[in-house]
């Protein structure tokens, strides 16, 4: 072969070797959707649509970067979707988004905003797309709670986990890995537990304990991943321009927008208020569980504190007390489940409204639950209460397995419309007394159809439990516990106190409702749930995650 020849092909295989890698890699930018309420639905389009503008500014402006495609893809939440691991599936599966040239993922939620795609793209083209890592804005537990499980408890504010609603940012080589790890068939994973409870800590905590660097890449395999904490995502976009402060290094490219009230008579916005529907205390009815030794301890701060904006109340116990006045139930008290305590408190809580028009909604609370009465009517102002709605703080159980659901977890409180609660006792029973209560009632509604729709704001732990970022974006609605904690400063800080706490005086409705216990009529629990939970150790009260 000539000289020439040579010189020839070699420079045919250079431009080969160039063009190869100056071939555009990808960047997905998934927005997470939820079904239900319609207002994050229209936010997600909304974040879409912004997101699809910013890339036809940049080019028309030939400004775009040429090393990058974008593709934009709304995931519908389907079920389980409300967790990233268990999305990810989906997105190498049917929509075989995520593939071998997807260098970067950007995670967003309904209220994630892009204040600049160009800025963002930059940022990218600075970090290494090779690296298993992720990265987003840092949150640290200020103690070991468990709502994440207790996880590190020795020290819990080493550990960082991503606030999902300002967005995160993956390498398409750790997502792919990822999804190779959830897939049905990997082997050697490890889960903290079977019950989904923050997507975001327990996603961070999946990649640390099962994610190990490539053996070939140079890095220790014994080195762990750990979110890195990016100065370009923040938690609100005002959090970056505190006053008198220089603004140093990139501005925030990626955050969260804090919740607006959800009541649509406050909302500027003309379409939310055509949706909603003037909501307040007097439309609610408020069933709270409690026991004859908390009737002391716990119901007088109850009094100290809501009781004032909610005259729909009644106490639902053991034991009468007419002091107090508690209603019997007519069920012994049992440690843990309460299942055949709730749905007795439902049936009577039905024959206590009657024909009461003005009684839209029914919330499910413990006597141990601190919660804004103006806020849950805010919350329900936008909700259909003649349809079948079931609102709460949402929890997972086995969301991988085919027999996973979800279900909202009682001490934050339970909102059902009134359809719904006549739908429950006619249709959901308890395989054993103490069977845990919340989680059959989300069981047996996910049987029916009826979705576990989430509601921001609403908590099943101490307000010390969450990051405080968190409890910034959205107003808190309720909490649960009063161990441990000061339940009157937790009202006045964190629930929109009130300017005076003389209770309003329990409605007259001792008169219509016995003291004795009431019979409820023997059915035999439904076979389908029946046969799930003897399988699953669910009739059992050690399944539940009591907060």
């Amino acid at each position: 072969m000539s000289s020439r020849m040579c010189v020839v092909l070699g420079l045919l295989y250079f431009a080969s070797v160039c063009s190869g890698r100056m071939e555009p890699g990808e960047v997905l930018l998934v927005i997470a959707c939820p079904p239900l309420p319609r207002q994050a639905k229209d936010e997600c389009f909304a974040l879409s649509d912004s997101v699809r503008k910013q890339h036809r500014q940049l080019e028309r402006a030939e400004i775009f970067p040429g090393d990058y495609v974008l593709k934009v893809h709304v995931m519908q939440e389907l079920f389980n979707y409300w967790t990233l691991l268990d999305a990810l599936p989906h997105l190498r599966g049917q929509t075989r988004l995520l593939n071998a040239r997807t260098e970067w993922i950007i995670w967003c939620q309904h209220n994630t905003r892009v204040s600049s795609l160009r800025g963002l793209l930059e940022q990218l083209r600075r970090q290494d797309s090779g690296e298993l890592s992720f990265h987003g804005h840092a949150l640290y537990d200020s103690e070991a709670t468990i709502i994440h499980h207790f996880s590190n408890y020795k020290d819990p504010q080493r550990f960082p986990y991503p606030m999902l609603s300002a967005g995160v940012v993956f390498t398409g080589v750790l997502l792919r890995r990822l999804a190779e790890l959830v897939a049905s068939n990997a082997q050697n994973t490890t889960l903290p537990s079977d019950f989904s409870i923050d997507a975001s800590h327990e996603l961070a905590r999946f990649i640390y304990e099962n994610v190990t660097p490539d053996p070939h890449s140079g890095t220790p395999v014994s080195v762990r991943i750990t979110l890195k904490s990016a100065s370009y995502i923040c938690p609100t976009f005002v959090s970056m321009r505190t006053a008198g402060t220089p603004n140093r290094g990139p501005r925030c490219m990626l955050h969260a927008k804090p919740e607006e009230p959800p009541a649509g008579l406050l909302s500027t916005s003309e379409h939310l208020k055509e949706r909603c529907v003037y909501t307040t205390g007097s439309h609610i009815y408020f069933a709270i569980k409690t026991c004859a030794k908390f009737h002391k301890e716990r119901i007088t701060i109850i009094e100290r504190t809501w009781a004032e904006n909610a005259q729909n109340r009644r106490y639902y116990s053991d034991v009468a007390d007419v002091g107090i006045p508690t209603i019997s139930t007519g069920i012994p008290n049992v440690q843990t489940g309460h299942c055949a305590k709730t749905m007795a408190i439902l049936q009577l809580s039905l024959k206590d409204i009657g024909e009461q028009m003005d009684i839209r909604w029914l919330m499910l609370v413990d006597d141990d639950t601190l919660l804004s009465v103006p806020r849950v009517s805010a919350l329900l102002s936008c909700h259909n209460h003649t349809e079948f709605v079931y609102l709460g703080q949402r929890y997972g159980y086995r969301l991988r397995a085919p027999d996973g659901f979800n279900y909202h977890t009682g001490g934050a409180g339970i909102l059902l419309s009134l359809p719904l609660v006549r739908l429950i006792v006619e249709r959901c029973t308890c395989p054993s007394a103490s069977a845990p209560d919340d989680m059959i009632l989300g069981y047996c509604l996910q049987a029916l159809g009826v979705a576990a729709v989430p509601a921001a704001g609403m908590h099943q732990a101490r307000p010390q439990d969450y990051a405080e970022e968190l409890l910034l974006l959205q107003p808190p609605v309720s909490f649960h516990k009063f161990w441990n904690t000061d339940p009157e400063y937790t009202y006045r800080r964190w629930l929109g106190g009130s300017s005076g706490n003389s209770s309003v005086p329990l409605a007259a409705y001792t008169q219509r409702v016995t003291a004795a216990a009431l019979r409820l009529h023997e059915r035999q629990p439904c076979p389908v749930v029946a046969g799930f939970l003897q399988e699953t150790g669910l009739e059992s009260s050690g399944k539940r995650l009591d907060l």
